[in-house]
């Protein structure tokens, strides 16, 4: 048998709010609240909070999200030219080069090309790639669609 103290008398009031069965009778819990308001006052603030909670309903799920999403967006940016979108991040890339060239030719220590490194193998790849690696793909789709 569980002893009767306000956390006991306190847990067992919710364990019968929430439908579960208690160590403690209703009439040990009614006894306990009629000696001790500090009790009786958190268990109504716990049947307050409990009868808030159930008042509430959920949305209904949007069935498809991104069409409603989409319509909110701004339309894009114009296309850019094939031309312009062709050398544009090779052509980043060779203006690092330089300009880290320009900045560590004065040290001239042989250690300079090592530092290249790095930068030389970005603006390799954004040769390779010849396109915006970071382009938000807008076909994305939920799973189950």
């Amino acid at each position: 048998m569980t002893e009767l103290n306000c956390e006991s008398a306190c847990m067992a009031a919710m364990a019968i709010a929430d439908g579960y069965q208690s160590d403690l009778s209703v009439d040990e819990i009614k006894t306990h609240t009629t000696t001790c308001p500090d009790c009786r006052q958190e268990i109504q603030q716990l049947q307050a909070l409990s009868s808030l909670l159930d008042s509430q309903k959920r949305r209904p799920q949007v069935a498809n999200t991104w069409t409603s999403l989409e319509a909110r967006l701004p339309a894009g940016p114009a296309e850019q030219s094939p031309a312009l979108q062709r050398y544009l991040f090779p052509l980043l890339g060779v203006m690092l080069l330089a300009y880290r060239l320009v900045e560590m030719l004065p040290n001239r220590d042989v250690i300079w090309l090592f530092k290249l490194l790095p930068i030389i193998l970005v603006a390799a790849a954004f040769i390779y790639l010849r396109e915006n690696p970071f382009k938000v793909n807008t076909e994305l789709r939920f799973e189950g669609e």
